[in-house]
């Protein structure tokens, strides 16, 4: 299940999971169908978690995106870091 969940998330479509299912562990395409649906449910799970909590650890990645850009000498990229910060901030208020 972990491994189609992995699939979903990197953005693989439900073809390719099918395909790789059927060759990898031989299996039908209702018990693909039924991995992929127990997958999503494991995804659904990961993103489940209060809007505040979301909020910053969003922001937390952006504070270490800006960080890792400005020592880069990517300032574009650490001023869209903070613009984007600053409009996930307002969700807040």
């Amino acid at each position: 299940m972990n491994k189609v969940a992995k699939l979903l998330s990197v953005g693989t479509v439900r073809s390719e999971i099918s395909q790789f299912a059927a060759t990898e562990w031989g299996i039908t395409q209702r018990s693909i169908d039924r991995y992929i649906q127990e997958a999503t449910v494991i995804l659904k799970q990961d993103f489940d978690i209060d809007r505040r909590q979301f909020t910053a650890e969003v922001l937390a990645q952006y504070a270490s995106l800006a960080k890792e850009a400005r020592k880069s000498g990517q300032l574009t990229v650490a001023l869209g870091c903070i613009n984007s910060m600053a409009k996930v901030g307002q969700v807040m208020s």
